[in-house]
């Protein structure tokens, strides 16, 4: 009981997280959460009032309830949807939105994407309003001059969010819901007006400008290539062109940590102004001075790499440690100064608990705080180089431990030498991170600032290549891991239970680590032997691409082009999660755009155009080829509709699927010629189609 007494704010932000959890999960609105809020609160009013020594455990059951009540109702009141002035809520016919470009253009490889705050419907008159909306514009000459904080007056062609299009894929339209969008628009150069007016936030403008402008030093000074890519992402938080083969290299190394400014950076920074500070301790009255300095210069670097909001959250972490550290003289917690931070960051924005670097970096610092001391006290060596290596491999584990069930979680992978790339990924981050300090400082003088970017340049260079090593080695990351978000808060039950039983000699809690695990791995057997037995049939619906799969036990034929099957971000977006929620062990890829004549595989079929499984078949129309029977699904690819008008008028087929690769207009023109009394027609434009063959 001691630690609950102890750490009051940790007593504070378990019912208010819960409270916000609750009423985003329940989109309560906010009059009901606050008639609901109301009576729960005076009863808690008038159980404090009456309360005594004797019902102290009753009373610590209303405080519980009374914080989750504020949560909930705050959540609520702060539910963008849910105004009477939000867009949605207006019964109005208009035409028109004025908006506010309120995020940079992210540029894509045919439109740039954005997010427009709403500041009025214009249609016969004008409203009055708020809410915002994701917004992809076509690239032209227009868009090249558009930028953060631009007013435009855009046509009204707002859409809701569509929801997955296939099974199992990330849900985008929860994501963004979760950051208050549930609207987007498609802008061509005659579908918005920019108006002259620019309302952006003066301090974050120029955090852009100082932004663009550090990084113009490092390319000026003989960073370049990969090596910029990776120093100003590092750096600058700056992600818009780094490779994709380079994300997936340092995030298969157990590195992309390096790559997101956000608490590894500002810890870094800490770091390195307190041990320069700490110079002056010796002079009486600097307390105050020296934490002042610390907390201005992490805000200064947070608007130096753009004022994102993992920066940001980062930077509020510090500064409350800073205020817990040097101006309370250590007698505060860490777990009430990061309980108090986190607390302070949810009043700003309480959807910030469904993100995942927040969830990620004070569950990382938590662990580091925790398990790192713990850890180093078990070797010791009299070689300083020794014995700082074996710091660096704590905080490293410290933070793997404690971030992993959500690692797992999320990204479905554990790249199993991060221990021995962390060696060089963050001793590497520490100097590039100094020198990158002094190479912004020196750049306006000239001279040293060349040397410091070559040297900065060789040290990403080395970088990149330890990290590609490490990839490369067997077994370097285990991919393919699908773990629910219960099975998540198990893995973190037994890690819980089993620290506490071996640093508090407790033989109750490691009696409940072990019942955990029987439980997890009862689950995960469970899980296994379902998969054994599925038997489904998927049309995927891919953007401009035709995808099949037949799966079959632990196995699955997937079938596609493969410009598909290689491009490792589309699968990963589209196929991937599919496959590790369904435990697919074997995979059988075949390309679509040169399949086999005549190829048996152990359950599949493959004859001159003509797949057939299961005594199911399903023929890829091609006038060339003459059809031996009458086949299940007759599948329609968008470079194979010459003479399908001729076709469907000499035949009836069972089911016709039309791809996601068919154009509407195409798509509309076709299933005119369609008698849908006899045919199935299955459009794959906006979601897949799946069958169960059990």
């Amino acid at each position: 009981m001691n630690f609950w007494n102890n750490h009051p704010g940790i007593r504070l932000v378990i019912p208010f997280v819960l409270g916000i959890i609750a009423s985003i999960e329940f989109d309560f609105h906010w009059e009901y959460s606050i008639h609901l809020g109301i009576f729960i609160l005076i009863f808690s009013g008038v159980t404090f009032w009456f309360s005594s020594f004797k019902t102290r455990k009753i009373i610590g059951v209303v405080y519980f309830l009374s914080i989750f009540t504020v949560g909930f109702i705050f959540t609520s009141i702060r539910t963008e949807k849910h105004a009477t002035s939000h867009f949605s809520n207006q019964n109005f016919e208009f035409d028109y939105l004025l908006a506010v470009v309120s995020e940079n253009l992210q540029e894509k490889q045919k439109s740039f994407k954005t997010v427009l705050k709403i500041k009025r419907l214009i249609g016969d008159s004008v409203i009055v309003v708020s809410g915002k909306v994701l917004a992809y514009i076509k690239k032209d000459s227009t868009t090249d001059n558009l930028k953060y904080g631009d007013e435009i007056l855009i046509k009204n062609k707002l859409n809701f969010i569509e929801s997955n299009r296939n099974p199992n894929q990330f849900d985008y339209k929860n994501y963004l819901n979760l950051n208050q969008i549930n609207y987007q628009v498609f802008l061509s150069k005659d579908d918005f007006e920019a108006t002259g007016n620019n309302y952006g936030n003066k301090l974050f403008g120029y955090s852009q400008k100082m932004r663009q402008k550090l990084y113009g030093y490092l390319e000026q000074n003989g960073v370049k290539g990969k090596q910029l890519q990776v120093a100003s992402a590092l750096l600058l938080g700056y992600k818009e062109n780094l490779d994709k083969d380079i994300q997936k290299s340092y995030a298969s190394a157990g590195a992309m940590h390096v790559l997101a400014v956000s608490g590894l950076h500002v810890g870094i920074l800490y770091l390195l102004l307190s041990r320069i500070l700490n110079l002056f301790k010796k002079f009486k009255n600097t307390r105050l001075l020296i934490a002042l300095i610390i907390i201005l210069c992490l805000w200064f670097y947070a608007i130096m790499t753009g004022l994102s909001a993992s920066v940001m959250r980062a930077t509020t972490m510090f500064s409350f440690i800073v205020i817990g550290d040097r101006l309370m003289n250590q007698k505060v917690s860490i777990y009430n100064t990061l309980a108090v931070s986190a607390i302070i960051l949810m009043v700003i924005n309480p959807y910030i608990i469904y993100q995942v670097g927040f969830q990620l970096s004070y569950a990382a610092v938590v662990g580091i705080v925790y398990l790192q001391p713990k850890l180093n006290k078990l070797f010791y060596s009299r070689y300083k180089i020794i014995r700082a290596i074996w710091a660096i491999t704590c905080v490293s584990i410290a933070a793997q431990i404690a971030t992993f069930p959500l690692s797992l979680h999320y990204f479905h992978q554990f790249p199993t030498y991060f221990f021995i790339s962390n060696l060089v990924v963050i001793p590497a981050a520490f100097l590039v991170f100094y020198l990158g300090v002094s190479l912004f400082i020196t750049a306006p003088f000239g001279g040293l600032s060349l040397v410091i970017g070559k040297f900065i340049n060789g040290i990403i260079w080395f970088l990149n290549e330890a990290v590609y090593i490490t990839e490369k080695l067997p077994r370097s990351v285990i991919n393919e891991i699908e773990f629910s978000i219960f099975e998540t808060y198990l893995l973190y039950g037994i890690i819980v239970a089993f620290l506490v039983s071996f640093y508090n000699r407790k033989i109750k809690t490691l009696y409940l680590g072990f019942s955990l695990i029987l439980l997890f791995v009862g689950l995960q057997l469970v899980q296994q032997y379902q998969s054994t037995q599925q038997q489904y049939l998927t049309f995927y619906s891919v953007n401009k691409h035709s995808a099949l799969e037949y799966t079959v036990g632990n196995t699955t034929y997937f079938i596609a082009s493969k410009g598909l099957q290689n491009d490792w971000s589309m699968m990963l977006f589209n196929v991937n999660n599919h496959w590790n929620t369904h435990n697919i062990l074997r995979k059988e890829l075949i390309d679509i755009d040169n399949l086999p004549l005549d190829t048996a595989y152990d359950n599949l079929m493959v004859n001159n155009g003509l797949i057939s499984f299961e005594n199911k078949s399903i023929w890829i129309f091609d006038k060339e080829k003459i059809l031996p029977i009458n086949p299940d699904y007759v599948w329609i690819k968008n470079d194979k509709l010459s003479g399908l008008s001729n076709y469907l008028r000499k035949n009836k087929p069972n089911k016709i699927v039309f791809d996601s690769s068919i154009p509407r207009y195409k798509y509309d023109y076709f299933t005119e010629h369609i008698d849908t009394n006899i045919t199935q027609i299955i459009n794959l434009n906006n979601r897949y189609y799946s069958v169960n063959l059990d």
